[in-house]
């Protein structure tokens, strides 16, 4: 009997590894197959937007149209946050460093992604190595505005002139910002020197121009169309290809003879550096889908934003190609902030 078994055992053995291989495999193919079907799809739970302004701002605004269009789309809440500081580094450094699982995004703008990085060295971060682009949300031209006075400039020439006489100033939101460097752009392509005044917001920057303080500021439409349309504020010119819809009277400054002259404000939706494709695809759809309503349309343009509908790949070549102008300019110009 023991001869017997010993003469079963090899095969017993070599049978029961077999079984046990074959199990496994199938197993394991089970598990491989199971695994995608299994997970949950994006998004389980809602999506934070991390806005990197105080509330009240051309970013927030735009920011919670966005979230409300997208929750729709998207099927899943999302929650607008403000985390303002540092110009807007915070909150952008915030979201770069964040968990790449798309559901912490923000608003990117030109300057919290773009000019931010190159002017200070507080912001860590870098637009191509710690973001993914999702989607061009907007932008806003600028629309360089005086006193709607009888002493003030009257036409973007006499401005020039003004300038050209020396002692001018112009008034900006904030050192650095994009209405900053907007106005040192104008200032040098009229081959003039002025004094830049910052102030800490668009509210006491535009008071200032209307009151005769500081000589102009090249100022967010949507920022400056409350005091023009309210007379305070003289626009001149605006910044954009062609006239605007909400300005449609107010020459371009190319019209105004400074051929090539044009500058925007931009969003553009951004996720963490990591965050996987399928991730990024229905977010951009949402977004995408989100912008392309009427109501959508209608209301971004009450803000003075243009509807700006890229998707992932487009958005990052648009924001290369600024990348590549705005370092430019701030190496020319060697303005700095420390």
């Amino acid at each position: 009997m023991k001869n017997k078994l010993k003469r079963l055992l090899p095969g017993l053995k070599s049978g029961l590894k077999r079984a046990l291989g074959q199990g496994l495999m199938a197993w394991a193919a089970a598990a491989f197959i199971a695994g995608p079907a299994a997970a949950a799809p994006y998004p389980e739970q809602p999506v934070h937007l991390i806005v990197a302004f105080a509330p009240g701002t051309g970013s927030d605004a735009l920011s919670r149209l966005l979230a409300q269009s997208m929750e729709g789309p998207l099927g899943q809440s999302v929650i607008v946050e403000n985390r303002p500081g540092g110009g807007g580094i915070l909150g952008t450094d915030y979201v770069a460093r964040a968990n790449p699982d798309g559901y912490t995004l923000t608003t990117g703008t030109t300057s919290t992604l773009l000019t931010n990085p190159l002017l200070n060295s507080n912001a860590r971060y870098k637009v191509e190595k710690d973001f993914r682009a999702i989607c061009g949300l907007a932008r806003s031209a600028f629309v360089i505005v005086t006193a709607n006075t009888p002493q003030a400039p009257k036409t973007l020439r006499e401005l020039a002139a003004r300038l050209k006489a020396g002692n001018a100033t112009y008034a900006s939101s904030g050192m650095g910002t994009i209405v900053h460097l907007t106005g040192e752009r104008f200032v040098r392509t009229v081959g003039a020197k002025a004094t830049h005044v910052p102030y800490k917001g668009s509210a006491q920057s535009l008071s200032d121009v209307a009151a005769g303080v500081t000589l102009f500021s090249a100022e967010t439409t949507a920022a400056a169309l409350p005091l023009i349309r309210g007379g305070k504020l003289r626009a001149l010119a605006v910044t954009s290809e062609t006239r605007t819809a909400e300005l449609p009277d107010v020459p371009t400054v190319i019209e105004s003879g400074y051929p090539g002259f044009t500058s925007y404000s931009w969003f553009a939706l951004m996720a963490p550096a990591g965050t996987p494709d399928n991730v990024v695809a229905k977010l951009s759809a949402s977004a995408q889908a989100a912008l392309g309503t009427p109501k959508m349309s209608r209301q971004l343009k009450t803000l003075g934003f243009e509807p700006m509908q890229l998707g992932p790949d487009q958005t990052k070549a648009f924001i290369s190609k600024e990348s590549v102008f705005w370092t430019d300019f701030l190496q020319k110009t060697g303005i700095r902030l420390e």
